[in-house]
């Protein structure tokens, strides 16, 4: 199973709960413009061509919610049919402010409209939902994970912040692993803006979904 790091802001520097995984690929996209909550078509491309060699599959770390978008690349590398189960206080499905640009808050709308591999999308976090034990077991599954629907006690991010607490989200991610094929997970919710502080905590809730998920691969 691989691990992939990909650093849009200093977050990951303050962090040590990737430093002694085996097989952990770091991508560092520090150097790019045109990325925060939006990506822009150069840094996509960019983007793009650093992460070619790794598959949508394992887990994948992809730094604060600002690039949340990253998910959408992971995504596009899935060839067969498969269900995207997201973890948020946000939606994410809202239209670009200008043009067809990919951002932060409309990467989800913007997987439904042009990923035809995706058949359905499940949400928590965002209401609306059901339970874990009622998300069908037909289609493989990529579960997409932003640490902002956790309380703060959980987490410290770059945005306003659900109440879901730690163990309930592992309680969600024991029930879908239990009888379904997981492709793979991406996480974010880390906090560029407040990394000097916040990393403690992050690091802490980073290692233990780590631990979980590297269990279930």
């Amino acid at each position: 199973m691989n691990t992939t790091i990909i650093k849009m802001t200093d977050a990951y520097e303050y962090q040590s709960f990737f430093k002694e995984i085996n097989n952990c690929s770091i991508v560092d996209c520090r150097d790019l413009e045109g990325t925060r909550c939006y990506l822009d078509d150069s840094a996509k491309e960019t983007i793009i061509e650093r992460i070619k060699e790794f598959p949508s599959e394992g887990i994948h770390f992809i730094d604060s919610g600002n690039y949340h978008y990253l998910s959408l690349l992971w995504l596009n590398k899935i060839t067969t049919p498969f269900s995207l189960v997201l973890f948020d206080h946000h939606p994410d499905n809202q239209p670009p402010s200008f043009g067809d640009i990919t951002s932060c808050g409309g990467w989800v709308l913007e997987a439904t409209e042009t990923l035809e591999n995706l058949k359905n999308v499940f949400t928590f976090g965002v209401g609306n939902e059901i339970p874990a034990k009622d998300i069908p077991t037909d289609l493989p599954i990529y579960i997409s994970i932003d640490k902002d629907v956790l309380s703060e006690k959980f987490a410290i991010t770059d945005w306003d912040q659900g109440t879901m607490s730690l163990d309930e989200m592992i309680s969600i991610l024991k029930e879908l692993f239990s009888a379904r094929k997981i492709i793979g997970v991406d996480i974010c919710g880390d906090s560029g803006e407040n990394a000097h502080f916040a990393y403690d905590i992050n690091n802490q809730t980073n290692r233990t979904l780590f631990d979980f998920l590297s269990e279930k691969f």
